[in-house]
C-alpha cells in the first residue's frame, strides 16, 4: 500500500514525507520506510523532532502526544541481515528536548512493524498468518512476528484484548527468542541475580537483568512505597522519582552508559529502564476498575525517559517475566518464587507473559524463548509535513551538541 502523493501544490517551505501513523499495543507514532529518511543521523533526527514538533511540552506542531508512550517512531527497511526480513529502529523521540534516543527497543512499537511491511510491500503476504523476523538494529537481535493476514493484508480484527488499549483486534504474537545481552552481552551484566547498592543513604536490594532491553528492577518497599501507585501519584512524589532515577544511574554506569550516576539523565536518558515491583496486591486501575490481588503474580510500574509508564512496555513485560525466572531475583522473590508463566499488574490492569530460562553451562542461565501477545492497527495513511527552518535550525543545534 502506498500513500498518493499530496493533493495540493508543491510547497517549498515544507517536507512532505511518506509515513503510516500506526499503533502498536499500548503505543503508537509515526512508521517510516528507511530510504524516505535522511541518511545522515543528525538531519535524521532534526527531521523526526520537526515531524513530532519537539521541544515542546505539548508537541502542538507536531505529531507527538506529548506522552513517552505517543512520542514514538519506527523507522523500517529490508533487511540484509542473515536471518532477518526486515530491519526495525526504534526512536524515542524526546519531548521537552531536542533529542532522539536509539538506545532500546519498544515491543509495542514492535508489534506493527510487521503489519507495516505487509503494507509496504517489504514481505510477500501468507495466510492466515505470515512469519515476519524483525531485527531490532538498536539491540541487534531477531524477533519472530507472527502476523494474522487476510486478502494479502494485515488482520486487525479479533478478540485479542490489551490493558490500557479500548477493544479488542486480532493478535500479534512477538517471540524475543534468546534475548540475553541486548546491550551488555549478558543476562545478568553484574554476574548476580541481585545487588545492593546505595541510593541516597539507602541501601537497597536490586536486580539488573539485560533481556530485550536492560532493566534494572527494585522492591517498592525498600523504597518506602506500596508499588500500587498511578502514574499521577508517581510524578508527584519528587522523593521517590529521585530515589528511582539513582537507582536507574546505578545501572547506567554498571552498563558503561553513562560515567556517573548524576549524568546518566543526560548521557542515556532512556537505557537502562527502571522497574518497581511488589508482591500480589489489590488497586484501582487508572480506568477505576480494580486489579484484584489474585489475578496476579506481581505488581510493576515502569518508567520510561523518567516519566511513569501507564501501562507496561513488552519489553519491560519481557524482561520482567525472565527475571522472575532467574532464582534469587528482585522479581522473582516478589512473585513468590521462579515462574516461567507471569501475569503482571500494571497501571492499566494485568498482563500475561511467558518465557522459558533454562541452566547453562557456560553462561549459567540461557533464555530459550519469551513470548507476548499485542495487536496492531493503521490509523492514518500519507504524508507528515515539517518545516524547513525548523529542520535547518534543529541540525545546527545538533551539530553544536555534537550530536
Amino acid at each position: 500500500m502506498e500513500a498518493s502523493k499530496p493533493a495540493m501544490a508543491p510547497d517549498d517551505s515544507q517536507l512532505a514525507i511518506p509515513c503510516l501513523f500506526m499503533r502498536g499495543g499500548s503505543s503508537r507514532g509515526g512508521f517510516f520506510l528507511e530510504d524516505d529518511l535522511p541518511a545522515d543521523p543528525v538531519e535524521r533526527q532534526a527531521v523526526l523532532l520537526a515531524c513530532y514538533g519537539s521541544p515542546d511540552e505539548r508537541q502542538i506542531d507536531g505529531i507527538g502526544g506529548a506522552d513517552p508512550l505517543t512520542s514514538k517512531a519506527a523507522i523500517v527497511g529490508r533487511s540484509g541481515t542473515p536471518g532477518a526480513d526486515v530491519d526495525y529502529t526504534f526512536c524515542q523521540v524526546g519531548i521537552g528536548e531536542a533529542k532522539v534516543s536509539t538506545g532500546g527497543n519498544c515491543g509495542n512499537m514492535l508489534a506493527a512493524v510487521g503489519p507495516f511491511a505487509l503494507l509496504k510491500g517489504l514481505v510477500s503476504p501468507v495466510e492466515p498468518e505470515t512469519l515476519i523476523r524483525i531485527y531490532t538494529t538498536n539491540t541487534r537481535q531477531i524477533i519472530t512476528a507472527r502476523v494474522p493476514t487476510a486478502g494479502g493484508r494485515p488482520n486487525w480484527d479479533g478478540t485479542c484484548t490489551i490493558p490500557g488499549v479500548p477493544g479488542s483486534g486480532a493478535p500479534v504474537y512477538l517471540d524475543f527468542g534468546n534475548c540475553a545481552g541486548s546491550v551488555s552481552g549478558k543476562l545478568l551484566p553484574t554476574g548476580a541475580a541481585a545487588d545492593v547498592i546505595e541510593v541516597n543513604g539507602l541501601h537497597i536490594k536490586v536486580s539488573l537483568v539485560d533481556a530485550a532491553t536492560p532493566f534494572v528492577f527494585v522492591d517498592a518497599r525498600e523504597l518506602g512505597t506500596s508499588g500500587t501507585e498511578l502514574p499521577d501519584a508517581l510524578r508527584a512524589n519528587s522523593r521517590l522519582m529521585e530515589r528511582l532515577e539513582g537507582v536507574r544511574g546505578w545501572a547506567a554506569t554498571v552498563l558503561g552508559l553513562a560515567r556517573t550516576r548524576e549524568l546518566a539523565r543526560k548521557q542515556s536518558p532512556n537505557v537502562p529502564r527502571v522497574m518497581m515491583v511488589s508482591p500480589p496486591q489489590s488497586y484501582l486501575t487508572s480506568d477505576g476498575t480494580e486489579a484484584q490481588a489474585h489475578s496476579m503474580d506481581l505488581c510493576a510500574r515502569q518508567l520510561a525517559m523518567q516519566r511513569p509508564h501507564k501501562a507496561l512496555a513488552v519489553t519491560g513485560a519481557v524482561c520482567v517475566a525472565v527475571a522472575a525466572a532467574v532464582p534469587g531475583s528482585v522479581v522473582a522473590e516478589c512473585a513468590g518464587g521462579t515462574k516461567g508463566e507471569l501475569r503482571v499488574g500494571h497501571p492499566s490492569g494485568v498482563l500475561h507473559v511467558s518465557s522459558r530460562v533454562v541452566p547453562d553451562r557456560e553462561t549459567g542461565q540461557r533464555i530459550e524463548s519469551a513470548v507476548i501477545q499485542r495487536t496492531a492497527r493503521l490509523i492514518m495513511s500519507g504524508y507528515v509535513h515539517a518545516r524547513r527552518t525548523s529542520v535547518h535550525a534543529l541540525v545546527s543545534a545538533l551539530s553544536k551538541e555534537g550530536i
